[in-house]
């Protein structure tokens, strides 16, 4: 979806219709001229926003930058050009973080960040069946844990990583195979990281995400973008 959304607004760019440095129709109007929902065209900004293609500037809205930031000739290969190479590289960093964040979520969680995790863990068990909507919820049981941490400036690095991986993710999802079994084995993960949380054992919380992340990981290497993201000087790993 979001390739086809960035696809969309290259048509409009191409065809004189949103001309460099205009300000974007609002979100509720692009989205509706689009044919899309509105957290899909977010999506589908922020790709292009992570290239520098457009800008958001708060309190004003988002506006198509001058020419400068070339566009490849495919969507698919601009998203790429964010991922190709580095993305081992920024899963490793994110691996390595966020089995932090845990330890410190079990430190320092209040009650509300243990209902924000809740709430996200129902919303994962009721769409086990529904991979997209099921991917939505573990990536809010996953801010929850961050914020939990505490820590600001791990928040903002975090979050600046997760929408790096963001498409990643979801084609790692899309290529599961349609079988709840996998998601029901994901979402046993999880709940064993909040239980974690909840008691405060700060060393099986960081266990438990770094076992939850390195799954993540065994399914990221073996989707069918494997060459992609092994697409370092040394080519695909065997």
């Amino acid at each position: 979806m979001t390739e086809e959304i960035i696809r969309q607004i290259k048509l409009l760019i191409d065809s004189g219709h949103l001309p460099p440095g205009c300000k974007l129709p609002g979100e509720r109007e692009f989205a509706r001229l689009l044919g899309v929902s509105r957290p899909s065209l977010r999506e589908a900004l922020r790709a292009l926003s992570l290239l520098g293609i457009v800008e958001h500037r708060h309190g004003s809205g988002t506006y198509l930058n001058p020419p400068g930031n070339r566009w490849p000739s495919e969507p698919v290969a601009m998203l790429l050009s964010v991922h190709k190479g580095a993305m081992i590289d920024i899963f490793e960093a994110r691996k390595g973080l966020e089995t932090m964040v845990a330890g410190l979520a079990a430190r320092r969680r209040s009650d509300e960040d243990l209902d924000a995790m809740r709430a996200a863990l129902d919303g994962m068990r009721r769409n086990l069946g529904d991979f997209e909507s099921y991917a939505r919820h573990e990536r809010d049981f996953h801010q929850a844990v961050i914020e939990a941490a505490g820590n600001q400036v791990i928040i903002e690095i975090m979050v600046k990583l997760y929408q790096l991986l963001q498409e990643v993710r979801a084609r790692v999802y899309r290529g599961y195979p349609r079988d709840a079994t996998i998601l029901e084995m994901d979402f046993r993960n999880h709940e064993c990281i909040y239980r974690s949380i909840e008691a405060g054992d700060e060393h099986a919380a960081a266990e438990a995400m770094t076992s939850h992340l390195q799954e993540f990981e065994r399914l990221l290497l073996a989707s069918e973008d494997a060459p992609v993201l092994h697409g370092k000087a040394g080519g695909p790993k065997g």
